[in-house]
């Protein structure tokens, strides 16, 4: 199944055609154009971008500041952070032994940071394709540069996770990994969570607890409560179920898209 099998308009949700001619066998060529709302959406150092000018908003100038400092040392960062959690690869396993990987799946991160996560999922399964967004551009070229040194193919777009650039019902695997207290409409984002896994997916969203929180705020100066979006989940999801992780710093939402 090609790229343009999976993706589709984040705005409208109508398919897109390349706004040039491909070769046999390219996906596109220079990027995409959507007929319904008339949208170009154009490959930027190597990976299609959803978003443009459009960059991350903040609640302050000094948030702006940090999560920019952060996102240039992101990974060193992140190892640093959870080595009170029990160690980096262990707060990771904390969430991604939640997923359920089978060989030949398709998996969807909304919000892939650096891809470390990637790495781990890649020796779960055999012959997993790879889909992930980021609303970053450092994150892109993090991204990118690793997946590269690791050897492992993703299909990689610049996207909001609140309007997913993909079709209802492609992915088998759908996740989400830090953030998402962040998201200006988390109901909308897992709501896209939903509408793009298949039938009897399992969903995993993962992110910081208050007690995390209160750290984090003495460097933003952001006196946000952090309130896990357990209520956000829809009753016509199974299973649904949350868990205290990294000793206290960090919750795991679990639950099923119904099969039927």
């Amino acid at each position: 199944m090609s790229q343009l099998d999976i993706i589709c308009c984040p705005g409208c949700k109508e398919t897109l055609s390349s706004i040039n001619e491909t070769a046999a066998g390219e996906a596109w060529s220079g990027g995409l154009f959507c007929p319904g709302c008339k949208r170009t959406y154009l490959e930027t150092d190597g990976y299609l971008d959803f978003l443009g000018e459009t960059e991350l908003v903040h609640s302050s100038k000094r948030e702006k500041f940090i999560r920019s400092v952060y996102a240039k040392i992101y990974t060193p960062a992140t190892n640093f952070m959870f080595l009170f959690c029990g160690g980096v690869r262990n707060a990771r396993d904390e969430v991604l032994s939640r997923l359920e990987i089978s060989d030949h799946d398709a998996v969807l991160e909304t919000g892939m940071g650096a891809g470390e996560n990637l790495l781990r999922i890649n020796g779960m399964a055999k012959n997993i394709t790879f889909y992930a967004i980021d609303i970053q551009k450092q994150m892109m070229k993090h991204c990118m540069k690793n997946l590269k040194k690791w050897n492992i193919e993703a299909a990689l777009y610049r996207a909001d996770a609140e309007d997913l650039p993909f079709r209802d019902e492609k992915f088998d695997v759908v996740f989400h990994l830090g953030a998402i207290n962040l998201f200006p409409d988390k109901k909308k984002a897992i709501e896209e969570m939903i509408r793009v896994a298949k039938p009897g997916t399992r969903i995993v969203i993962a992110d910081e607890t208050e007690k995390a929180g209160r750290l984090f705020n003495i460097f933003t100066g952001s006196d946000e409560k952090i309130v896990p979006p357990m209520d956000l989940i829809p009753d016509s999801m199974k299973y649904k179920k949350i868990e205290t992780i990294w000793g206290g710093y960090g919750y795991v939402i679990s639950f099923f898209k119904p099969s039927s």
